[in-house]
This record gives structure tokens, C-alpha cells and sequence, in this order.
């Protein structure tokens, strides 16, 4: 055995020992589902794990008192490699997003780390990011400075595939409101001015639209008010509607497009339109090839089977992606279940003995991948090189 099989041996050995803790933070987090900056008792016990494990812990970071980082160092000078948990869940589809297999996953990732620093320099740092399910919590932690001096960082997610290069979209919302007049549904309904039926043109707009969209755009809407009461003509009805796609460049030629379902529905029913564009829009995942590979090759050798990713379908969404435009990152998916994520099927499959392989392998994947980063200057420097070339920001 060569000496970086000795080391990634010892660190996978390092994360089955600390399995069964991380198995049981797998289970807690899934009865007990916490939400978005409320994850109180998952930060108690991941932060527990990383202490019991000899990391320096600070429990709540900056604003977040979710927030955590654990720090363990080799004493010797070298690339500081982080592993970031997610913990919250989405109401009311429970840990529809894997959260709870992806959280201990990158604690236990940064223990078999930590098991072989001392023979690689440099450090690990397990960063525990609070409120990604629309929280935005890693925006926050970025303009904190908790992402400040990293050379690497890495997470996980459960879902259908195997996949190393993952992609998640570039992304933007609009709200957008009708207002008409009410009047009594069967006295007198043509006295009224139907926000209703301007609510439903304009989504039936949007759906006939999306066929001559590209493939890689995706809309989705839900409408947050349809109307007061069943007999009266609604005078005011909201929704929200997002748009993603691979590219910025994408949206911008798709937002006229869904403008005109909006004022068209507003002409033809005869009522006022207000918009508001999001002023902020979510960045694509800036995905580091190079690390990728490495990154496929430990998926293979921790026995998952790989496929590339697949530029238009499979894309995920979340606040990593502004984030990797400051730090070389990669997300790999790790096959769990055929359910479908943000689903309670999801939620359900989170558990169990194909959840704790998903939660082992890819623990066991990360930590070796970063052996591999902070082992050979070369591939890290190849790493941000590509990180270089292609940050657009």
C-alpha cells in the first residue's frame, strides 16, 4: 500500500469509527426537523461529534447563532480545506432535501480529514451553514468574513445519481399582483373587474410560453392570493413566480417574455398590474472541474457508480452557488432514492440503511478528495487556476 492509500485507508477508518454518532444525528435531524436559522438542536449535536473528535468548536457565528465552525489544525503550513452542513429542513416536506445525510456527511468528511492532517499540513474546517432552504444563511456568513482564507470547500447531496460535476442555476423571482373590482358574484357580477381571471390568463401565458423556451429554463410559480370570498368577484389576487436557467444571460431574455404574460392578462381583463423583480439574483454553482474528477474517481473507489452531469435536467438550487464564485467548490450528488427532492417521499427515504451508505460513502468521497487537494500542489493549483479562468465575477 502506497502512502496515499495508507492515508485515505486510515481517514475512511476514522469516519466508520465515528458512524454511529453521525447515524444517530442522521435519525435526530429526522424526527426532529428544524427550519431555517432555528436548527438549534442539529448544531448541538454536530458540534458535540466535532468536539468529542479534538476540533476547536465556536458555537453561533457572527448574526447566526446556527452557525458553527470547527477548526482542527496540523501545526504546520498548507492548504485549509473546508466542509460545509446544512441542516434545516423545508416545512412541510420534512428534510425533503437531504439536509440531515449531507450535514453529518461533511462532519464526518472533515473527522477522517482530520485523522491524516498531521501528515499532509494545513487544516480542517467543518463550517455548519444555517438557512439554505430560502435563507439565504451562506450570503450571510460570506459578507461576515466566515468564508474568508479558504482554498477549498466541498458538500454533499443526496438525490437520484452519482454525480461529481453538478450544476445548480442561475435564478431570479418576481411578485406580481392584479387589482379589479369587487362586486357580488350573482346580483351584479358585471359590475365587477375580475383580478381572478387576470391571475389565471397570465399563468396560462406562462405555461403556453414554456415550450418555446430553452431547455435549460425552468418556471414555477404558486399563487399566494386568489380572491376574498367564494361570491364575491375577486378584486385582488398575488403570486410568485421564479425563473432558472444555466445562465444570467438566459433570464435576461426571458423576463420580457413573461412581463408580456403579465400585461397582457392585465389589458385584456382590464386591471392594474404591479410587479417587482428580486434586485438581487442567485448566482449558477461554479463547479471546479478539476476537483470534480478527483472527486468522481473516490465516489468509484468507495463503489458508487458514476455518469456525468447532464446539462439540461438534474439542476439544483440553493445559496452554495453565490458562494463558489469566491471559493473553488463542488456540491457531488450522491444516489439515495428515484423520489422525487422537496418531496415527503424524500423526506422518508432519508432514513435507513440506503440513507447511511448514501451518508458514509460520501463522507469517506470528500475526506479522500481532499487528501488528494492538499497531498498534491499541483492539483490544487490546477484547481484554482480553473477557478481563476473561469470566475466571471
Amino acid at each position: 500500500m502506497n502512502d496515499m492509500a495508507a492515508l485515505k485507508a486510515k481517514a475512511c477508518a476514522a469516519i466508520d469509527a465515528v458512524a454511529p454518532s453521525l447515524i444517530d444525528v442522521n435519525r435526530n435531524m429526522h424526527s426532529e426537523v428544524e427550519y431555517s436559522f432555528k436548527e438549534f438542536k442539529a448544531k448541538r449535536w454536530l458540534c458535540d461529534i466535532l468536539a468529542t473528535n479534538g476540533f476547536a468548536v465556536e458555537d453561533g457565528l457572527g448574526s447566526l447563532e446556527t452557525a458553527f465552525r470547527g477548526t482542527l489544525g496540523s501545526g504546520r503550513p498548507g492548504p485549509r480545506i473546508a466542509f460545509l452542513s446544512e441542516m434545516d429542513g423545508l416545512a412541510p416536506y420534512g428534510q425533503s432535501c437531504g439536509h440531515n445525510i449531507g450535514g453529518p456527511a461533511s462532519v464526518g468528511a472533515a473527522i477522517g480529514l482530520a485523522s491524516v492532517i498531521g501528515h499532509l499540513g494545513g487544516e480542517v474546517v467543518a463550517l455548519g451553514t444555517p438557512g439554505e432552504e430560502g435563507g439565504g444563511g451562506k450570503n450571510i456568513m460570506h459578507r461576515e468574513g466566515f468564508f474568508d482564507g479558504l482554498d477549498a470547500m466541498m458538500l454533499v447531496y443526496p438525490g437520484r445519481d452519482n454525480i461529481a460535476h453538478s450544476r445548480a442555476l442561475t435564478s431570479t423571482r418576481v411578485n406580481f399582483s392584479f387589482f379589479g373590482k369587487a362586486a357580488h358574484g350573482a346580483a351584479r357580477p358585471e359590475l365587477g373587474v375580475n383580478a381572478l381571471d387576470a391571475m389565471m390568463l397570465a399563468l396560462n401565458g406562462v405555461s403556453m410560453l414554456r415550450q418555446q423556451l430553452p431547455s435549460d429554463v425552468r418556471v414555477h410559480y404558486m399563487v399566494t392570493k386568489g380572491g376574498t370570498l367564494g361570491n364575491v368577484i375577486p378584486d385582488h389576487t398575488s403570486a410568485v413566480l421564479t425563473v432558472r436557467a444555466n445562465e444570467n444571460a438566459t433570464i435576461d431574455r426571458i423576463i420580457p417574455r413573461l412581463d408580456a404574460c403579465f400585461a397582457g392578462a392585465a389589458m385584456m381583463t382590464g386591471t392594474r398590474l404591479e410587479q417587482s423583480w428580486a434586485g438581487n439574483r442567485g448566482r449558477p454553482l461554479l463547479s471546479n472541474f478539476e476537483m470534480s474528477k478527483i472527486c468522481d474517481a473516490n465516489l468509484q473507489a468507495v463503489g458508487r457508480r458514476t455518469r456525468p452531469r447532464d446539462e439540461l435536467s438534474g439542476a439544483w438550487g440553493g445559496d452554495t452557488s453565490n458562494i463558489s464564485w469566491f471559493v473553488p467548490t463542488i456540491q457531488p450528488q450522491v444516489a439515495l432514492t428515484e423520489a422525487p427532492p422537496h418531496s415527503t417521499e424524500f423526506h422518508d427515504a432519508t432514513v435507513g440503511p440506503a440513507a447511511e451508505a448514501c451518508l458514509l460513502d460520501a463522507a469517506k468521497a470528500l475526506a479522500m478528495t481532499a487528501i488528494d487537494l492538499i497531498a498534491d500542489a499541483h492539483l490544487l493549483q490546477r484547481v484554482k487556476d480553473e477557478f481563476t479562468a473561469n470566475n466571471k465575477f
